[in-house]
């Protein structure tokens, strides 16, 4: 018979959850942050980035708020106050119909994005069936030029997420400080 391996330690390779989720959050992150022409956000203040994970830890789709495909982003009238959300799609959305379109299975799945889901995606989140949304915890903060009109949108989304049963998760992305 053999000698079961006890041991006091835990395994090195341990599965540490909020490390997955700031693992998950940065790559949002560099998502938006890319230059345009490598699928980073044209949006000059507001750059958003969205990762669908599926239950197994794997990422399904990404994607950060752009123009649709084929749209021209190159036409500056489209930049102007006003019109930039009549052009510009939400990461989510775009994540979601990325994963869609390649047939990936997103119920159940969890969507990490840069930013809280405003009100159209939060009922895009709710229909999709998608289990959980994790945002750093001071999202809203880091996009200081945000109006208030999208707040308003933010709150509105987080109480069609809250009422559809989608857990909402607010991470600290700050790495934790190790007391020796």
């Amino acid at each position: 018979m053999a000698k079961k391996n006890v041991s006091s330690q835990p395994p090195s390779r341990r599965t540490d959850r909020w490390a997955d989720h700031r693992r998950w959050l940065e790559r949002a992150e560099h998502i938006a942050t890319q230059p345009i022409n490598r699928g980073g956000s044209p949006h000059p203040t507001v750059r958003v980035g969205a990762v669908l994970v599926d239950s197994k830890g794997r990422e399904i789709a990404s994607s950060s708020n752009r123009f649709a495909e084929g749209v021209d982003r190159r036409r500056p009238e489209r930049y102007k106050d006003g019109s930039k959300s009549l052009w510009i799609n939400c990461a989510e959305q775009m994540a979601l119909i990325q994963a869609l379109r390649q047939g990936k299975k997103i119920s159940g799945a969890r969507l990490y994005v840069t930013l809280e889901p405003c009100a159209t995606c939060a009922g895009l989140i709710a229909e999709a069936k998608i289990a959980e949304v994790i945002v750093p915890v001071d999202a809203m903060r880091r996009y200081a030029k945000l109006k208030a009109k999208y707040k308003n949108s933010i709150e509105t989304g987080l109480i069609k997420l809250t009422e559809a049963g989608t857990r909402l998760i607010s991470v600290d992305t700050h790495k934790p400080v190790t007391r020796k």
